[in-house]
């Protein structure tokens, strides 16, 4: 039985989505509590970073294909 591309799992993806599922946490509390600050928004930009990184090796991955 072969695995469909989407289901193959990726420790690329993996790492990169963990790291910034840590940062959406850490931003999200900071502002459900009122607390959004400098550090909120430079999170903000790496998780920016990190989903283009994200799509960047998806579509590399692809490619390759």
């Amino acid at each position: 039985m072969e695995i469909a591309d989407e289901d193959e799992y990726d420790v690329v993806v993996d790492t990169l989505q963990k790291q910034r599922d840590k940062l959406w946490k850490m931003t999200e509390s900071n502002m459900n509590t009122g607390a959004f600050n400098i550090m909120d928004t430079i999170r903000l930009a790496h998780i920016e970073t990190l989903d283009n990184a994200i799509a960047f090796w998806k579509s590399k991955e692809k490619d390759v294909s």
